[in-house]
């Protein structure tokens, strides 16, 4: 019950920063169709990360998500989830059950998430792990707290973005 509640809560934080951040109709009824949906978004997709509420929160403050950092999303995202689907040899996806070797992953993300300019995906980050540490969070696995397929989808969309406007 209360995992079910703090998911909700999570994905309604997410649609509220799209809301309110939304200085386009796409963007404002994005984060209209997230909090309509978020119980349907809560069985489908589980709790959002809270990479994914850092960058809705980014928007809100007019964190730039630059390239770089949202290539590191795209690839990190390809990564894992191409290991979860069995494409790559090597279980990565496990790793988060047992959090020391991601570490590594996490220092890098905070890092470059800080030294890009986008404090709401650092802090997320930070409360992610703060978070899992306590054993507060729905999954015991530190990947579904740090990285999720909308924040690899927000990354790759943006680094797209970033490229079309360099061509033209």
């Amino acid at each position: 019950m209360m995992a079910s509640f703090s998911g909700l809560l999570l994905w309604a934080l997410t649609a509220t920063s799209l809301i309110a951040a939304g200085n386009n109709r796409l963007q404002r009824g994005f984060g209209l169709l997230i909090l309509l949906a978020s119980p349907w978004l809560l069985g489908l997709l589980s709790f959002p990360s809270l990479a994914t509420l850092g960058l809705a929160t980014g928007l809100l403050l007019k964190h730039k998500l630059r390239p770089l950092l949202a290539a590191w999303l795209l690839l990190s995202g390809l990564v894992l989830y191409a290991s979860a689907l069995g494409f790559i040899a090597y279980d990565i996806y496990a790793l988060g059950y047992a959090p020391q070797v991601i570490l590594i992953w996490c220092a890098i993300s905070l890092g470059l998430a800080w030294q890009q300019g986008h404090r709401a995906l650092a802090y997320a980050w930070l409360a992610a792990l703060a978070l899992y540490s306590l054993g507060v969070l729905e999954s015991r696995n530190l990947w579904d707290a740090m990285l999720d397929p909308i924040a690899m989808i927000v990354g790759g969309v943006s680094l797209l973005r970033w490229l079309w406007g360099k061509k033209h």
